[in-house]
Order: C-alpha cells, then sequence, then structure tokens
C-alpha cells in the first residue's frame, strides 16, 4: 500500500474515533472537535503524517453548505434584511478593534506592522495569506495566527453556547429531516451546484459553502421542495472537515512562534468576547434571540457557528448569512482598504521595521 494511502486510511481512523468519543462525552460539535483534537494529539507524540485531500475537504463543504441551505425557509432572507446594515455597523468596529490591537502589538514588539494585522484579521484565512504573500510579511506566522484564532473559536463559542444559550428546542437539522421530501432526480441539482461552485472558486470567497447554501436556501424560501440526504452524508462531511482543520493544524508550529502565540491567542478571545457583548447588545435592541446573535459575530467559522446554532436552538438560516456577510467584508473589502492602509504604517515606522526585519532574518524566522 502507498504510503499516501496508509496514511489516510490512518486518519479517517482517528477521525471516527474522535467523532465517536466526543459524541459520547456530549461534547459540542463531536465529529468537527473530535477529529481535530485526536489528530493534534496523534501528530504531537507519535510525529506522524496525516492525509486530508483537498478535493475531498470541498466536497465536504458542499455538503455542508447543503445542510445549511436547508434550514432557510421562506422567511429567512426578509428576516436578515432588518439586521444587515446594524450588523454591518458592528461587524466592522469588531474588525477594526481587532487592527487597531494587533498594530499596537506590533509597535511593542518585534514582530512587524503587516504580519501583526493580517493575522488579527477575524476571519479569510486563505484571502490573508495571499494578502500577506503580496506584501511580503511573514506568511508562516500570518498562517499559525490564523490557526490560533480558529482553535479558539472552535471550542470556546460552540461550548459557552450549548452551556448557557441553548433555548431547549433543535432548529434546522430536526427541521430539515421531517419535511415532505423532494425527488430523488433532484440530487442532480446539488451535483449543479457544487460544478458552480467549483467553476467560481477563483472568483466567489468559500465558494464551495456559499454557493449550495444560497442556491438550497433560495429553492427551499421559493418553496420547492429538494430531495433530502440522509443525516450520515452530514455527520460524515463535518468528519472530513475536522479531519482536515486537524491535518492542516499543527500544534508544533503554534509553539515556535512562541511568546506571540500568547499574545494572539489572548487577542482572539478578547474578540470572542466583544463577539458576545456585540451579540447581547444586538439581541437587546432587535427582535433576534441572544444565541443567534452571539453566534452571528463569532470570529470565524461560517459553517461551525451555523452547525451550533442548529444545536442551541438559535436559527441557523440567518447565524450563516450573516456569517457570510461578515466573511464577504474580510475577503473583499479589507484587502482594498489594507493594501492603501499598510503602505503608510509601513512607512511611519520604516526604521523600527527594517530593524524588526532584520531581527528576524538574524533568527532565522523567515527561512
Amino acid at each position: 500500500m502507498k504510503p499516501e494511502y496508509k496514511s489516510f486510511i490512518y486518519t479517517m481512523i482517528l477521525a471516527l474515533g474522535g467523532g465517536l468519543l466526543f459524541q459520547a462525552l456530549h461534547i459540542p460539535l463531536p465529529w468537527i472537535l473530535g477529529p481535530i483534537t485526536f489528530l493534534l494529539i496523534y501528530k504531537s507524540l507519535f510525529h506522524q503524517k496525516t492525509s486530508s485531500p483537498a478535493k475531498l475537504r470541498n466536497i465536504s463543504f458542499i455538503l455542508l453548505g447543503i445542510q445549511i441551505g436547508g434550514t432557510f425557509t421562506s422567511n429567512t432572507f426578509g428576516n436578515v434584511a432588518p439586521y444587515f446594515f446594524p450588523f454591518l455597523a458592528l461587524t466592522s468596529l469588531m474588525i477594526l478593534i481587532g487592527l487597531t490591537v494587533a498594530y499596537f502589538i506590533s509597535k511593542k514588539s518585534n514582530l512587524d506592522t503587516t504580519t501583526s494585522i493580517l493575522g488579527a484579521v477575524p476571519g479569510g484565512l486563505s484571502a490573508m495569506i495571499a494578502l500577506s504573500t503580496s506584501f511580503h510579511s511573514n506568511t508562516v506566522y500570518v498562517t499559525i495566527f490564523h490557526s490560533i484564532r480558529l482553535l479558539a473559536v472552535l471550542f470556546i463559542v460552540p461550548f459557552v453556547a450549548t452551556h448557557y444559550l441553548y433555548s431547549g428546542t433543535i432548529q434546522g437539522a430536526s427541521a430539515y429531516a421531517t419535511e415532505q421530501d423532494g425527488h430523488i432526480a433532484t440530487i442532480l441539482l446539488y451535483v449543479a451546484f457544487a460544478l458552480l461552485a467549483k467553476a467560481l472558486s477563483n472568483k466567489v470567497p468559500a465558494s464551495f459553502v456559499i454557493i449550495p447554501m444560497l442556491l438550497t436556501g433560495v429553492l427551499n424560501a421559493t418553496g420547492f421542495t429538494m430531495y433530502h440526504l440522509p443525516n450520515y452524508f452530514f455527520i460524515g462531511a463535518q468528519m472530513v472537515l475536522g479531519s482536515y482543520l486537524g491535518h492542516t493544524i499543527s500544534l508544533k508550529d503554534i509553539i515556535k512562534v512562541g511568546k506571540y502565540c500568547v499574545v494572539f491567542l489572548i487577542l482572539n478571545i478578547g474578540l470572542i468576547f466583544v463577539s458576545f457583548l456585540f451579540g447581547y447588545v444586538f439581541s437587546q435592541f432587535t427582535s433576534m434571540d441572544l444565541a443567534t446573535a452571539v453566534l452571528s459575530f463569532a470570529p470565524g467559522g461560517l459553517v461551525e457557528m451555523g452547525l451550533t446554532a442548529q444545536m442551541v436552538g438559535g436559527d441557523p438560516s440567518i447565524v450563516s448569512s450573516l456569517q457570510a456577510v461578515r466573511l464577504l467584508i474580510i475577503v473583499i473589502l479589507l484587502p482594498v482598504l489594507l493594501k492603501g492602509l499598510l503602505p503608510k504604517l509601513n512607512r511611519a515606522q520604516l526604521p523600527s521595521i527594517a530593524k524588526k526585519t532584520k531581527n528576524h532574518y538574524d533568527k532565522g524566522e523567515y527561512l
């Protein structure tokens, strides 16, 4: 057996074991967090390689987009509209808070301004890595800082939501399962959504999630009945996503960044706290329930926050829609802003940045 096949089989076995254990322990998002935890431990203790093909990851994104889209109703888009501008304002403020803190971190440390700011953006990992490359910042550090953010969001937000925001009713997954089933031939529409997502993958951010989610949601909202895929498809998709995250995130790499790991962990915990605060304020001044509001403001994890909303009785369609708005702000508008802002910040700190960059090279941090 080829080594890559063997590695993939071991990865899937570990992911399955992690999912089953976390489900038995009633831990939130068991089929995502279980595989992440098991693979991180496996790589750290045994120093073995894992495998998670990108094509399989994309299929899992498509299935999860379909699952979330299946929770949309005829009222979803109308319900989201009144929240759009207040949400846009508060989300922009949360992003600004993160970037401001990151700027001051760079001033008080040997971390260059560009790397610090790009590493503090609450989402849009792929876009930030691409921008990091174009600005010649430390792309390895940016990737690790976003890994820290993702781990913090995935482990803290679902835990708080299930223990303190649970409303006693479950939406989305159960509702999806009890509706009238469409003709099996409508599976061809899912295939068409997947092909469209692939065709637009270089133009639409997170296309493998957003396009199936929105198209399935639109059809659901208009009363068109789709065939409901068995639940084990979605469990498998979550397990694959968890194995992908566990494969790509490395504790060894996180430890390498040393003190910056702690600094950016504190920053991201702070952003999570801000998202809880904004969610609470939003729920007090609008008709949105607390669980839906808090999960909508979470700094990352469109799919995971939508799934968490299903678990705690929030509205997964609204959470996913507003999370998509946050993602679009980050990957479309923010890069334009940063392209104009970062050169000015770097020119203002040119002497210190030159010194910091020399220190990084002397320490081998860019090698």
